[in-house]
């Protein structure tokens, strides 16, 4: 059986899968990962799906735990979280992920010549495969693989913007999203699908962990979670929030109502006399936000009016 180069799953979920610990034994000094000789040359990875552990990934493909924690410089107690690649030692065998068949004819990506449609994109989502996305998108799969140049065993992860061949469905109610964004009053339709595309990105990262100074793919700060998702309109921020927020166009909150992709700027409790704290608006009451550490990325009630100390728009 061929190795796969990567295993894609199909699901994420909720962050912070903690790998399992075992008793300690007499026996622990000569299986620590260090007496490990296991090599990891043939460019196997894992994607971590929700519920994980190292000594899950181990006995799913078929690799003792020391090699497996050898191969990534881990202990037992490596946090891994959902949508992180980590290395397989070379030993490592699994049955490919099954897809749904199709023709002969189209059955490679690489044999067919397939246009995306123009601007169509698609925010992979929580429990997004390649093959539902073809389907949310009314495509054949193999069309959705030559529009990536993807294969069938491409890895995806939440929040990754992907191509949509010619012809997909691209209303907003296959964006993947389980709840839409309030829509951008009085805005056109090339401006309201940006804003779209931002916050469908952020809202694919909800639940990941709060880590400073981080702007994904796996963990997030608040100014890192707002580049991030600006990022995939091409719209380019510092990885501040104060320095956000001498960018793009002044909102006076108090007289215009805030929209949805809005940047809405507070101090924090820390440091309580100037801007340090950053989220995204998606509606005039809500928002999603990287809180601090120990939190996750979520969705919440915006701050009230008088803790706010700017907002910004881009789009």
């Amino acid at each position: 059986m061929s190795l796969s180069a990567a295993i894609t799953l199909g699901v994420v979920g909720v962050p912070g899968a903690l790998a399992e610990s075992t008793k300690t034994s007499s026996s622990s000094s000569s299986s620590s990962s260090s007496s490990s000789s296991a090599t990891s040359s043939m460019g196997l990875t894992y994607v971590v799906v929700n519920n994980d552990s190292l000594s899950r990934i181990a006995s799913r493909v078929n690799v003792p735990i020391n090699d497996l924690l050898a191969v990534n410089g881990f202990v037992r107690t490596s946090v891994i979280v959902p949508g992180q690649i980590i290395k397989l030692p070379d030993s490592a065998t699994i049955k490919p992920v099954s897809s749904p068949s199709v023709s002969p004819s189209a059955s490679s990506s690489a044999s067919m010549s397939v246009a995306s449609a123009a601007g169509a994109t698609y925010v992979v989502q929580r429990n997004d495969s390649l093959s539902l996305i073809a389907s949310k998108s009314k495509v054949s799969l193999a069309a959705l693989l030559a529009a990536n140049k993807f294969t069938r065993s491409s890895v995806i992860v939440p929040g990754q913007v992907i191509a949509l061949p010619a012809g997909a469905a691209t209303s907003t109610s296959i964006s993947g999203a389980s709840t839409p964004s309030a829509p951008v009053a009085g805005a056109n339709p090339s401006t309201s699908t940006m804003v779209q595309q931002v916050i469908e990105f952020a809202r694919a990262q909800v639940g990941k962990p709060y880590v400073f100074a981080t702007a994904g793919p796996a963990t997030y700060d608040c100014s890192g979670l707002t580049k991030a998702s600006y990022a995939t309109v091409g719209i380019k921020l510092p990885h501040q929030s104060l320095a956000q927020s001498k960018l793009g166009v002044a909102i006076d909150w108090k007289t215009t109502p805030i929209q949805a992709g809005d940047l809405v700027f507070t101090f924090s409790t820390k440091n309580p006399t100037q801007i340090s704290h950053v989220g995204i608006a998606i509606s005039s009451t809500q928002w999603i936000e990287a809180p601090n550490t120990g939190s996750v990325v979520r969705i919440s009630a915006l701050p009230s009016a008088a803790r706010i100390q700017a907002v910004r728009r881009f789009i």
